[in-house]
């Protein structure tokens, strides 16, 4: 484990046995509406201990670098989305289909000032990547820590 990680590793284990969360406000900048998000304790272990992470750890952290852009005088350059944004599971029943996905974006993307990139965390498996949009470009860009060949479902995302 990372030394930087014992005080909150020590936090959850100390006091978030008994299934208490951590609510941590989110602004409407990165959810289009503000809302808290809760991390729970298998959040949280998950994220000490490097495995997969939960929509939440990403919003969060998310939360946590549109601060350090507002700080350094960077806010007006990027544009957190939320990964529920585009998520293709919805809490219904069903999976959301990929025009109403892509529809979502969309309308989050519309009226864009020129020069702000968007940046869009996406998970379809268990495997979160990087999609960086620039409308005024055109031009979307794939990071994916592991090289991965580019997924099919955000491909076709970003094309309709």
């Amino acid at each position: 484990m990372n030394m930087a990680m014992r005080p909150l590793a020590y936090y959850a284990h100390s006091s978030m046995r008994q299934g208490n969360q951590i609510e941590v406000p989110i602004p409407y900048t990165i959810m289009t509406f503000e809302m808290p998000v809760f991390l729970s304790f298998d959040d949280i272990y998950e994220f000490i201990n490097l495995q997969e992470i939960s929509a939440n750890c990403v919003i969060v952290y998310m939360r946590y670098l549109e601060e350090l852009c507002r700080i350094n005088g960077q806010a007006e350059k990027f544009v957190f989305v939320s990964p529920t944004l585009i998520s293709p599971v919805r809490t219904d029943t069903e999976d959301a289909s990929m025009r109403e996905r892509a529809d979502n974006l969309i309308s989050f993307l519309r009226d864009t000032p020129k020069g702000r990139l968007y940046l869009v965390p996406h998970n379809r498996g268990r495997h979160w990547v990087l999609g960086v949009i620039d409308p005024w470009e055109d031009l979307v860009l794939y990071f994916d820590p592991l090289r991965e060949k580019k997924r099919e479902d955000f491909t076709e995302l970003m094309n309709m």
